[in-house]
């Protein structure tokens, strides 16, 4: 069997990881993630070592996700505290719920992407993630406790 290229294999799987990126961290800074989480892959020593490609892939995206995500987080707060107007665009209810996922781990949102969003089954979700079927369970589990807990209030 011929090895592929690194180039080969992130045209195998990129649409797939912009995808997965899009859920987890937004339309706007999907393609970068996947980018520089493909780009640090590539260049590990542990790369030549990788049996399973597209999970070890899908693993440094939801990686690159989390530091995109304390980051951008990070950049919230102080925009936010710069500018003190009130915004009057969303309602309440926007509001709460964009507070709720904010709220999430980037590991339950990945796991709620790929259940919800692509319709994967958890064992799928698994696969894609480099993780157990049970964590992808536990993920989803809390994410859905967390968002019940934060929005009943």
């Amino acid at each position: 069997m011929l090895e592929m290229t690194d180039e080969e294999i992130y045209r195998k799987y990129a649409d797939d990881l912009v995808r997965f990126a899009t859920g987890v961290v937004g339309p706007f800074d999907a393609q970068d993630v996947v980018t520089d989480a493909c780009l640090h892959a590539f260049g590990g020593k542990a790369w030549p070592t990788v049996a399973n490609h597209r999970a070890y892939l899908y693993r440094s995206v939801l990686n690159q996700a989390r530091s995109h995500h304390r980051s951008t987080l990070r950049r919230r707060v102080r925009e936010m505290r710069a500018a003190q107007p009130e915004r009057t665009d969303l309602n309440e209810a926007d509001l709460d719920v964009l507070a709720a996922v904010d709220k999430l781990s980037v590991q339950q949102r990945a796991s709620v992407v790929l259940t919800y969003w692509e319709d994967l089954a958890p064992a799928q979700v698994a696969g894609r993630l480099g993780i157990s079927e049970g964590s992808v369970k536990r993920h989803l589990a809390r994410a859905r406790s967390r968002l019940k807990e934060l929005l009943d209030d």
